[in-house]
């Protein structure tokens, strides 16, 4: 008995436009309660994105959405357009045949001047410490 087992590929073009879905129905109801209900599907399709293609492009862009969104719940605190524009970007980066570093930086700072904080686990230093006092 011979089984031949068909695996279908999922491609970061594919999860992104799984994710435009649920980037346009938040922003169609954002501040609503069932806006929850969208969000939360947004980020679990964002972290199946992260661990089935974690080396693809358009993953590290998503992942930059996803933390800014992820973080404290920061997701309830965007309004319409800039989730509205979060669908724009990502359009266009799906309708490119490929994208290139440049492309994500580009995307990453563009997420940035929609007012998303996308590196939002920084560590803040104490700039008024001084280290030379160490070596002393």
């Amino acid at each position: 008995m011979n089984i031949k087992q068909n695996v279908l590929e999922v491609s970061g073009v594919e999860l992104t436009k799984t994710i435009l879905i649920d980037l346009q129905k938040l922003s169609s109801c954002s501040g609503e309660p069932i806006a929850s209900v969208y969000a939360d599907n947004l980020l679990r399709t964002m972290r199946v994105m992260r661990d089935k293609l974690p080396f693809d492009p358009y993953t590290e862009v998503v992942m930059a959405l996803h933390d800014a969104l992820a973080y404290s719940n920061r997701w309830i605190d965007y309004n319409a357009s800039q989730y509205q524009g979060v669908c724009e970007l990502l359009t266009s980066l799906v309708n490119q045949e490929t994208i290139n570093n440049s492309s994500v930086e580009t995307a990453i700072l563009t997420l940035e001047n929609l007012g998303f904080d996308t590196l939002p686990f920084g560590v803040k230093l104490d700039e008024s410490l001084d280290i030379d006092e160490d070596e002393e």
